[in-house]
């Protein structure tokens, strides 16, 4: 689905002056006025306001505007600043363009392009993502996902994502959810039936028609076999999924530099049948194979379940019973 989105002009923090001068950094307040209105003017520059100025880094290269404003000249980029000669006097004064490269910086680092500040709010700017959206975000979050706190996604192509996962369940994504929950959205099943869902639960395909019943137990599923290594850490994992490749990506907590390669996949008729057969082999396992068995304390930190984790000697046991699924499938049964 296509997504028009009206983006408004990004706001720059400097002008051109007239003259042989450089960009002119000014004020938030003052960026509406023409670069025409930062002619330089002729006055005093008194010795006061020079001590002043040096005292906050900064050296008053020229009176620009009015009788109101000087242009400063920072001591640690080199960059020229508007200023009001007020606020000179009696506050702490911040350079403009080094606050501007820092925002550059931070925004480089979070994966995206700074294209300027927002007209509106002060504490917002705009960017161009690694999809060539454009992102309205907060300094203060994309300083954040510099830092490698958050991600700085897309809604654009977050939205995206969440329409093609409800299409490939058989639902139609129709908005936020009313309830005001953020975990849940509203959806419309292919029957016509409206309901709220998870969006985990339609990401893993674990939801059900509240009028028609159609479910994700009634559909074909798969037990895997997943050998994990990271580091020094090798465990196997067990279980069962409709999509164990989207599983094993996105819903298990796998760090993302882990090795992870499918060793086995049976085909199950229905998830319920594999979530009873999956049953049975993890009870096998943990009666007879005790010492196999990988405590939470051991994996934790490699995945987000509680439990189904293996030694990697014990494969040829769980292959075995693999095999005794397949062949219990084969001849009407799921009993190991």
């Amino acid at each position: 689905m296509t997504h028009n989105v009206s983006t408004p002009t990004p706001q720059s923090p400097f002008v051109i002056p007239p003259g042989n001068h450089p960009p002119l950094y000014v004020p938030r307040r003052s960026r509406s006025a023409p670069a025409e209105a930062w002619q330089e003017v002729s006055g005093e520059i008194h010795d006061e306001w020079i001590e002043i100025a040096m005292d906050k880094g900064f050296r008053i290269d020229r009176r620009v505007r009015d009788r109101y404003h000087v242009v400063l000249e920072c001591e640690e980029c080199g960059a020229h600043v508007a200023q009001k000669l007020f606020t000179l006097r009696t506050a702490s004064v911040a350079c403009t363009a080094c606050e501007d490269t820092r925002r550059r910086e931070a925004a480089k680092l979070a994966g995206l392009h700074f294209l300027g500040y927002d007209v509106d709010n002060a504490h917002y700017g705009f960017y161009r993502a690694a999809c060539n959206h454009t992102l309205r975000r907060q300094f203060e979050l994309v300083g954040r996902a510099a830092r490698g706190e958050v991600e700085a996604r897309c809604e654009i192509c977050h939205l995206a994502r969440e329409e093609d996962e409800a299409i490939e369940r058989g639902w139609e994504r129709l908005g936020a959810d009313p309830a005001n929950d953020p975990n849940y959205r509203m959806y419309r099943h292919e029957c016509g039936h409206e309901q709220r869902v998870a969006r985990a639960n339609m990401q893993s395909g674990h939801v059900d028609c509240g009028a028609c019943g159609a479910s994700w137990s009634a559909r074909s599923s798969v037990i895997y076999l997943l050998d994990i290594r990271h580091g020094e850490d090798h465990v196997l994992k067990l279980g069962y999924s409709n999509d164990p490749e989207r599983r094993h990506r996105y819903q298990l907590g796998i760090p993302k530099d882990a090795s992870v390669t499918i060793l086995r996949q049976v085909e199950m008729k229905s998830g319920s049948v594999a979530c009873s057969a999956e049953k049975t082999m993890h009870g096998t396992l943990t009666r007879h194979l005790t010492e196999a068995v990988v405590p939470q304390t051991e994996f934790g930190h490699l995945l987000n379940t509680t439990g189904e984790v293996y030694r990697p000697w014990a494969r040829p046991e769980i292959e075995s019973l693999l095999d005794a699924v397949v062949l219990a499938q084969a001849s009407g049964g799921v009993k190991v």
